[in-house]
């Protein structure tokens, strides 16, 4: 009983540790890859909306593509060699922008679709609009 009583405090001692350690990283998010099956039309949608600079990479016996998003890494990789099957995507960027208005028309002029009305509230204007793979995106105008 006594050394179940001291293996039980351990245990716990350790989960607290763990825990405290995990607490205490300072996680960054340094890059993203993205199953892409329409790799022209998401090429030029993240270039001109993001105004992303891709190089193209010859990896796997494929050609994949690398930009720099702000501060994020973003590989563009075909979705067959991904072996990705999902027709939406299964996250969504939000994005904060100056002119809601222009992005929008940006967007649309190169190949993204709206996703309804835009929203308002008492802290910003915002609008779903899907790339050319129909992932979905957030823009957000904050009210000054």
């Amino acid at each position: 009983m006594k050394n179940n009583i001291i293996k039980m405090i351990f245990l716990l001692s350790t989960l607290t540790l763990n825990a405290q350690k995990m607490k205490n990283n300072d996680f960054k998010i340094e890059g993203m890859t993205m199953a892409v099956t329409q790799m022209d039309k998401m090429l030029k949608f993240y270039s001109n909306v993001f105004q992303v600079s891709f190089v193209e990479k010859d990896m796997f016996n494929s050609k994949l593509y690398a930009g720099q998003w702000s501060t994020l890494n973003l590989l563009f990789c075909p979705a067959e060699i991904a072996q990705n099957t999902a027709n939406q995507n299964r996250h969504q960027f939000d994005v904060v922008v100056d002119d809601l208005k222009s992005i929008i028309d940006l967007a649309t002029e190169n190949g993204g679709k709206v996703m309804g009305e835009i929203s308002e509230n008492e802290f910003e204007l915002s609008i779903g609009i899907y790339d050319p793979d129909r992932n979905s995106i957030l823009f957000k105008q904050y009210k000054k």
